[in-house]
């Protein structure tokens, strides 16, 4: 039986320009021309002179009405092949860069850098958590649950589409197990093991864009670690797990403190490990008699938004400065941002200012780092390039 053909959106413009041009894959209203075709449906996108520029999904919900999967042309025949195709590809993706395995964490859907744009995907272990934040990934979810299931063997999917970007567009908050009967996981991360709860954690469960930058600083880490922003404990168990001689996290979230212990507990590193439960900025606050020999600075962002910037700049800049403080002569420190509003070079120029006032010299250890390879960032979606981290060793 032949496929039924698929309906056509006309995008006018700039729109068009950005499709052709720079391979743009969300297109706003004001340049979309959509005529008999529904909330949802797959169609082949043209420009003004009716030549075709890309395939996706018409949205009515928001100002995004255009989500393509495909750029240059339109090859999928249907959602079903469009979204098991694509899933198909990051998954070699991921298996190519040596991140997919038993126990294994990684992010197999990176929303545009992966052309599913408004789409989340990570994969614990056995457990896929997805988050969606477009109304066509709401209609698709029974599809997005079945072939997520069949490219990656995921026994469990829960959803946790809580995130602001939903209600931003007007759609509620969405929180459910849908295959499966498990929300908690283990994963291992080099020689270090972690509980992940998808559930009652923050995110999908765990922070897997830091991968490597735990990885590296549990390897450079010695003697006494300071872990601040602690959350479930990944910098500060990779150096103990690495031989660190001791501990301090600090973490005032109760259900991080709980799978905190739990992480503690489950790597044999519990007896040198100190937790402090309390806000990072209190902590910073008290004097302290004691240095460290590394230091890890992972906050949440302060920058939430571009109003924001001015003040949120001031904020990293006087979290940084009172944490490098506390690093002896010859320690290791690591700071970090996920803020998206905040400028790579912007963040360096922070980084700079913040051992100024210390009062540190330092040694850079390489450049600021960006994003792991399953986290693929796009020029024409740069709210996906927001995590900025850097190594140095201060005296």
């Amino acid at each position: 039986m032949a496929r039924a053909p698929l309906g056509t959106v006309r995008v006018r413009g700039e729109g068009a320009r950005l499709v052709e041009k720079k391979g743009a894959l969300m297109i706003y209203r004001k340049w979309v021309e959509a005529r008999g075709v529904e909330h949802g449906e797959l169609v082949v996108v043209e420009n003004e002179r009716g030549e075709t520029i890309g395939c996706g999904f018409y949205d009515e919900v928001g100002p995004v009405a255009l989500r393509l999967v495909e750029t240059l042309d339109c090859s999928f025949a249907s959602p079903e092949e469009a979204l098991y195709t694509l899933l198909e590809r990051s998954y070699d993706a991921r298996r190519r860069a040596g991140l997919v395995g038993a126990e294994k964490g990684y992010r197999l859907v990176h929303s545009d850098g992966d052309y599913l744009p408004g789409l989340i995907v990570d994969v614990y272990s056995e457990l896929a958590v997805t988050q969606l934040s477009s109304a066509v990934w709401d209609k698709y979810r029974d599809l997005v649950t079945r072939l997520v299931v069949e490219v990656t063997g995921a026994r469990h999917v829960y959803e946790k589409s809580v995130q602001r970007t939903r209600l931003d567009i007007g759609l509620k908050p969405f929180e459910k197990l849908l295959y499966g009967d498990k929300t908690t996981t283990v994963i291992r991360e080099g020689d270090s093991v972690f509980f992940v709860d998808a559930r009652h954690g923050q995110k999908t469960g765990f922070f897997l864009d830091q991968r490597m930058n735990r990885l590296d600083f549990g390897r450079l880490a010695k003697g006494r670690v300071l872990d601040l922003f602690s959350y479930t404990g990944g910098f500060g168990i990779h150096a103990l797990v690495a031989g660190a001689e001791r501990a301090v996290f600090v973490e005032e979230d109760e259900n991080a403190i709980r799978i905190l212990r739990k992480n503690l507990e489950i790597n044999r590193v519990a007896d040198r490990a100190q937790i402090v439960n309390e806000n990072v900025w209190g902590f910073l606050g008290r004097k302290h008699g004691e240095l460290y020999d590394a230091v890890a600075v992972d906050p949440p962002a302060f920058i939430p938004h571009p109003g924001a910037y001015v003040q949120g700049s001031r904020a990293y800049r006087k979290l940084y400065s009172r944490a490098l403080r506390l690093a002896s002569s010859g320690g290791l420190v690591f700071l970090s941002s996920c803020s998206a509003h905040l400028p790579r070079q912007d963040f360096a120029s922070i980084v700079a200012e913040a051992f100024q006032l210390a009062g540190k010299d330092y040694l850079p250890l390489g450049d600021i780092r960006g994003m792991p390879p399953d986290h693929p960032v796009r020029p024409v979606a740069p709210h996906l390039s927001y995590l900025k981290a850097f190594f140095a060793i201060a005296y």
